[in-house]
């Protein structure tokens, strides 16, 4: 068994490319191997060029108006995920992808919920989401609203009625979906974005996991503000079937034949005369070691 790192972040668009490296060199930072992105910007069939050196899988859900909204699902090489089946919202406000990381059979969402009639969106969206899915559930979203008034915002309530926000809960409570931060935080005040409308700070990004998951849990978190104006939300859990991931290094032993002649030094290149303190290893004796990466 090995472990996975799941991050959701709301990047408030990637198309420039210098702000697509400082957000992949982000992700790469948090060692996201599963990364959820909301309001990507990308217009549908017109994705800009993506790096595949660490994120080998791309799937999005573009707007085919205008570079607005965008979900995007991002899969690190190492992840031996294997897609089964997908549903696209041609608006590109959500994304799900269901199919096989290693064994186990996995439903990965992205939701990027509006900023008005979010509550009657998300419902059926995640009743959309209920008829789709199968096996282990992750779902990454800016859902715009805030779950837990009380305590996931500076302002301590809501604009929206509280029948509402407990229609939607009963929502995610079918589907067998608990908010990973906040069951690890159960007293905690964090918060993911400034609302300059409410003037209020609130958490309103959420990675969603099912209950059964809850064993296999390991650590979540909010992060900072970089880049965007909304903090990465990640966690980290035990995928059984998933082989622990072994990164293999080995010397370049034709560095050992690159001595350049310098002041000093007689010879010709490739047998330079070194002081006597410096120990040249022989490439005879040149070892491979494995090392396993901690997330």
């Amino acid at each position: 068994m090995a472990e996975i790192v799941v991050t959701s972040w709301n990047v408030r668009g990637r198309n420039s490319p210098q702000k697509r490296s400082r957000v992949f060199q982000h992700l790469r930072s948090l060692h996201s191997d599963i990364s959820i992105l909301q309001e990507t910007h990308f217009k549908r069939g017109k994705i800009s060029n993506l790096p595949l050196t660490y994120f080998s899988h791309w799937y999005h859900s573009g707007y085919a108006s205008s570079r607005s909204k965008g979900v995007s699902i991002a899969i690190q090489k190492n992840v031996p995920f294997t897609l089964l089946n997908s549903m696209i919202d041609p608006e590109g406000i959500f994304l799900f992808l269901k199919g096989l990381i290693a064994n186990t059979p996995v439903t990965i969402a992205g939701i990027y919920a509006p900023n008005s009639g979010q509550i009657p969106w998300l419902i059926a969206t995640f009743e959309r989401l209920q008829s789709f899915r199968e096996g282990i559930l992750i779902v990454g979203s800016d859902m715009n609203v805030a779950l837990e008034p009380p305590i996931d915002s500076t302002a301590k309530s809501s604009y929206l009625p509280l029948t509402r926000l407990r229609a939607l809960k009963k929502k995610l409570a079918s589907l067998n979906l608990i908010d990973a931060w906040r069951i690890s935080h159960p007293q905690d005040r964090d918060y993911t974005h400034y609302s300059e409308a409410h003037r209020s700070y609130q958490r309103i990004d959420y990675l969603f996991i099912q209950s059964s998951m809850l064993p296999l849990l390991r650590n979540t978190r909010i992060g900072n503000i970089a880049i965007s104006d909304h903090t990465p939300v990640s966690l980290s859990a035990i995928i059984e079937s998933l082989p622990k991931r072994t990164y293999t290094w080995r010397f370049n032993e034709s560095l050992l034949n690159r001595v350049e002649r310098t002041p000093g030094c007689s010879g010709s290149r490739g047998s330079a005369e070194l002081p006597e303190n410096v120990r040249v290893h022989d490439p005879n004796s040149t070892r491979t070691s494995s090392r396993t990466r901690t997330p």
